[in-house]
């Protein structure tokens, strides 16, 4: 039986972008807004690019200044979609 208590254990550098990504997501789920936690993130060396739909303008720069704020974020690219909801009611 191997004692596995005294193998060497292998930890891996934390990656930043993901630490970032993660970071992002609570922000925006602590924002008080629920569509902000849908929003998806990606990162590349502190570039940010948001995607996904939101039901409006208003909740699109939200979300842009809540990332912007992050002092590790480098560069916002804001790729949300606003919800046409003028077409829904015909």
């Amino acid at each position: 039986m191997v004692d596995l208590q005294k193998e060497p254990r292998i930890v891996l550098p934390p990656n930043p972008d993901n630490q970032l990504i993660a970071r992002i997501r609570r922000v925006l789920r602590s924002s008080g807004y629920a569509a902000l936690s849908q929003i998806r993130v990606s990162v590349e060396q502190g570039n940010v690019r948001l995607e996904g739909q939101i039901p409006t303008y208003f909740l699109k720069q939200v979300a842009q200044t809540q990332v912007l704020a992050l002092e590790e974020v480098r560069f916002v690219s804001n790729h949300l979609i606003v919800e046409d909801h003028c077409n829904n009611h015909l």
